[in-house]
């Protein structure tokens, strides 16, 4: 889907000098979630667990890593499901947690597995698919997990791919049936693709995304919420490039290429508009299919999420002045959506729960890292303006001064997002280094290039 797990843990040790956690990473959101069916219940994915808000943004509560069974370099793939439980996949496994959060169950039928995406249902969110590409030496074994329940139970889809697959991604369409995988090939020449399946993941037709490779492996970015054959994929590394299929991946249209890594892509609930970006190019909006790209912010954007509310973009507080902002002007100017300040605590939760267990006892710690000042909506969503937060007066909202340059601020990992997220693997002694093989690329001038 948008994201994977994992991949911009590594991306943390650039920033520059600050408190670090326990892991050894600096305080940061990298992902945003909302409840399908509670657009005021939202989820921040950050590098000291998850955020929590039940209240649109005025009130956040922290869930722990360990509470969700893991801890470390570890960013995992999450959604929320009906009735707002959580899932939560892990490299070992996936966890699912009760409505309130207070309770996280590991799934057996997924133990042992690294699941590297996964992906609800936003028209029916009990229906859920998960992805996991297990390393087996020189293959992979990789694997779709239906829920039909809401996560109470998942089923193998018995699905058949190839053993020199790496999983990237995984996408649900608007017909349930039609399930779109990406991933990349293994071997001399190593290649992206995207696996197009008709009947929920049993078999596959493979296509191969122009200019990926293993260094630039193709993420699926979105599918139409009306067309299952329109799909949009962004490729890891710098320059950043989103491409668009209209006819079920079977063939290709470069349609922006940023200067540098293009961290979030996000749809518009009715598919109608875009918007991308990064660290380095700010985020740019087009109408859909009629591409027209403007530069709408110069925010330093690590995840975009467009959504009910609005668009949430997860940014570098030390320069924006927030860590998650909400624009409800289609990315034109953003409202402060949360800082790392705002966090009031641990989840509230009954004593002898599992997230109170394990969180209470680690909170004064991250307490004195964040140094949070305020607990009554104040410092949330329910207190911003629309406008961008640091912008000094006279300036244009989410633009940058005039003669200014966002050049030097990018801050990145050699090797993109994918070099992120194996160099972690490695980490938990999943998988070995695996030597590059960087691919040309040859195509027409794409529309919504940089100048």
């Amino acid at each position: 889907m948008r994201r994977l797990g994992g991949l911009a843990a590594l991306a943390a040790l650039a920033l520059p000098a600050g408190p670090a956690l326990a892991n050894g990473r600096f305080p940061s959101a990298g992902h945003v979630e909302v409840d399908p069916m509670d657009p005021a219940h939202v989820v921040l994915r950050a590098t000291y667990g998850l955020v929590v808000s039940t209240d649109g943004g005025a009130r956040w509560s922290w869930v722990c890593e360990e509470a969700m069974s893991f801890a470390g370099i570890w960013d995992p793939p999450i959604g929320i499901t009906a009735g707002g439980a959580l899932l939560v996949g892990l490299p070992d496994g996936l966890t699912v947690s009760t409505p309130d959060g207070c309770g996280f169950s590991r799934v057996g039928a997924l133990e042992g597995k690294l699941v590297i995406d996964l992906a609800v249902d936003k028209k029916n969110p009990a229906r859920a698919v998960v992805l996991t590409s297990t390393p087996l030496g020189a293959s992979f074994d990789t694997r779709l997990f239906w829920t039909e329940d809401g996560g109470a139970s998942f089923t193998d889809a018995e699905a058949v791919f190839p053993d020199n697959l790496r999983g990237w991604t995984v996408d649900l369409t608007p017909q349930p049936s039609i399930v779109y995988v990406s991933g990349v090939l293994g071997g001399s020449m190593p290649m992206g693709v995207v696996l197009r399946s008709t009947d929920g993941g049993k078999t596959h037709e493979i296509t191969p995304v122009p200019g990926s490779d293993d260094t630039r492996g193709p993420f699926i970015g979105a599918v139409d919420p009306a067309d299952a054959d329109r799909l949009y994929v962004r490729l890891d590394g710098a320059p950043g490039r989103l491409l668009h299929s209209a006819d079920g991946a079977k063939t290709w249209e470069e349609l922006f290429v940023g200067e540098g890594a293009l961290l979030g892509f996000s749809l518009s609930p009715d598919g109608s508009a875009l918007v991308v970006g990064g660290e380095k190019d700010g985020i740019w909006r087009s109408p859909a299919p009629e591409w027209a790209f403007e530069q709408v912010s110069r925010l330093h954007a690590r995840c975009l999420r467009w959504a009910e509310p609005g668009v949430y973009a997860c940014t570098e507080e030390a320069l924006d002045g927030f860590s998650v902002g909400l624009s409800v002007t289609a990315g034109s100017t953003f409202g402060v959506a949360s800082r790392l300040a705002d966090l009031c605590g641990p989840l509230p939760c009954p004593a002898g729960s599992t997230t109170r267990s394990f969180c209470e006892p680690r909170w004064p710690m991250l307490q004195t890292m964040l140094n949070p000042v305020s607990c009554d909506g104040a410092g949330g969503a329910g207190g911003a303006g629309p406008v961008d937060a640091g912008v000094p007066p006279g300036e244009i909202p989410g633009k940058e001064p005039p003669g200014a340059c966002a050049c030097g601020l990018a801050r990145g990992v050699p090797g993109g997002e994918a070099g992120a997220f194996w160099a972690a693997l490695a980490a938990f002694g999943l998988i070995g280094a695996r030597r590059a093989h960087p691919k040309g690329f040859r195509s027409g001038e794409p529309r919504g290039r940089r100048p």
